[in-house]
């Protein structure tokens, strides 16, 4: 196998295992996937500016959300990588399923659209130094991330 072969498989994994262990709320495996600084853009959703953070803050983030909600899924998209050295990029469509049944707008809110890795190589693998979500669409409780919050 060739490491180029060997990098995408490797890019793969970690990108699949994003949304395994978001849904299965695995927030210290999810951790390991991360650079320990992040810039994390979802203005698209959420407005503002993309946040440069530690990856603890935005997990922390992340894990307060999603263990308030009753469950989440998150379906990706074929997964368009591309190695450049000891740098890589991913691109995948993703919706995201989300199920809160006491919200009280609604117990689901579907959030549709595109998201955009950036990648290094690190000691321990390959680890996310960006993550870009471009909404395209959502449906149902637009309201549910305040409301789990709240």
């Amino acid at each position: 196998m060739t490491r180029e072969l060997s990098d995408v498989q490797a890019i793969q994994n970690v990108v699949v295992r994003i949304a395994h262990h978001i849904d299965k709320r695995r927030w210290t495996e999810l951790r390991g996937l991360y650079a320990d600084v992040v810039v994390a853009d979802f203005t698209s959703v959420f407005g503002g500016e993309p946040q440069e953070q530690t990856a603890d803050d935005l997990l922390a983030g992340w894990s307060k959300f999603h263990d308030a909600i009753d469950a989440s899924q998150h379906f990706l998209g074929p997964l368009d990588i591309e190695v450049k050295g000891e740098h890589a990029v991913v691109e995948c469509h993703v919706r995201a399923h989300h199920r809160f049944a006491r919200a009280p707008g609604g117990e689901d809110w579907l959030v549709a659209g595109h998201y955009r890795y950036e990648l290094a190589r690190h000691a321990g693998g390959w680890k996310i130094s960006r993550v870009r979500f471009e909404m395209s669409y959502q449906t149902g409780n637009t309201n549910m991330f305040e409301e789990a919050l709240r």
